[in-house]
């Protein structure tokens, strides 16, 4: 009988650590890096959007970023280089339809 509830009481445990670790793991997943590190701040608008990224090789990747009023295209990896910098056109849509008509 002695056996039986040792056997028991260690099962329990190992199933208790393991939802533990899977736990963790979920939050570490659902909310990211950046929260766990304290990177994130809650309830406010970051000025800084990612538009794209696009892996080039295992160790680059070209990053499209908004900041502002312009916007950034970045190699990041080994050499972490800005490569342009594009102004943001203000237009409104029924200008971009008269244009897309024109062109055809």
């Amino acid at each position: 009988m002695e056996h039986e509830a040792s056997f028991l009481s260690a099962f329990l445990g190992l199933v208790f650590v393991l939802g533990i670790i899977f736990l963790i793991t979920y939050l570490f997943k659902r909310f990211g890096p950046a929260v766990m590190t304290g990177a994130v701040t809650f309830n406010k608008k970051s000025s800084i959007t990612l538009l794209d990224a696009k892996n080039i090789d295992p160790k680059n990747r070209l990053v499209l970023i908004q900041c502002k009023n312009k916007e950034y295209l970045l190699l990041t990896g080994q050499s972490n280089t800005l490569i342009d910098t594009f102004e943001i056109e203000e237009s409104n849509p029924s200008e971009e339809k008269e244009n897309r008509h024109a062109d055809n």
